[in-house]
């Protein structure tokens, strides 16, 4: 049996039966939450279900978090199908229908739907997006940032020409602070890798001067190429 909004392969973006079972959670919810999914899609300008900070439609619902990524994320496929396979509304109402589901499961959706088709280019590219971000090097997964208090003695504990009698390393000069940089990555297969270095003062002040002229680079780069790179937030289907 064919199903249109599994493309070519045919086949759907995870196990079939959790396929379904997403399907059935969204239907399970009620209008207000169906209607607080919506709204989600059409504010959102990034449509990653993980982002750190939850989403405040959301928050203001009934919705839980595990209830609104399992939902939404089959909204998302759907939205995402429906563009990038260049379907129909129609289509997918009749994969529906093979499913199993009835007339009264299809109308929800199809309204739902209806509601979000100026979106779904958007929803389409922030795929594309996060695909090019995920292939080749890998990205990062952490970053926590601590600093310590570091004293000074005249001399280490551990030291190689020490002589009886010289107490320097006995002596306190003060303290000096250092930032511990830990950053945790991972690539497209999973593997992850920890790297921690230590950081002056003087190089967390040029890092963070470093990087809000890296900041203004960007905007330099996104004015510069605003003709040729879509905008996610601002697409709309065609």
């Amino acid at each position: 049996m064919e199903y249109k909004i599994f493309g070519p392969s045919q086949q759907p973006p995870y196990d079939f039966d959790d396929f379904k079972d997403d399907l059935e959670a969204f239907f399970r919810l009620d209008e207000q939450q169906r209607d607080a999914i919506a709204n989600w899609f059409l504010a959102a300008r990034s449509y990653n279900l993980y982002e750190p900070e939850f989403p405040s439609i959301i928050a203001a619902s009934t919705l839980l978090p595990e209830q609104f990524r399992q939902t939404a994320d089959v909204v998302r496929h759907l939205l995402n199908s429906w563009q990038r396979y260049g379907l129909e509304l129609q289509d997918i109402e009749r994969d529906l229908l093979l499913l199993g589901f009835g007339q009264e499961e299809l109308a929800i959706l199809s309204n739902l739907l209806a509601r979000l088709a100026s979106i779904k280019e958007r929803v389409w590219l922030d795929e594309v997006k996060d695909v090019q971000h995920d292939v080749g090097l890998p990205t990062i997964d952490d970053v926590n940032i601590v600093w310590d208090a570091r004293p000074l003695f005249g001399s280490a504990a551990y030291d190689h020409y020490a002589v009886d009698g010289d107490d320097l390393y006995r002596r306190f000069f003060g303290l000096t602070y250092l930032a511990t940089v830990e950053i945790t990555t991972a690539d497209n297969y999973g593997q992850t890798q920890r790297t921690a270095i230590h950081l002056t003062e003087e190089d967390f002040e040029r890092l963070l001067r470093a990087m809000k002229r890296a900041n203004e680079q960007l905007a330099i780069l996104k004015e510069r190429t605003n003709a040729v790179v879509p905008d996610t937030k601002d697409s709309k289907a065609g």
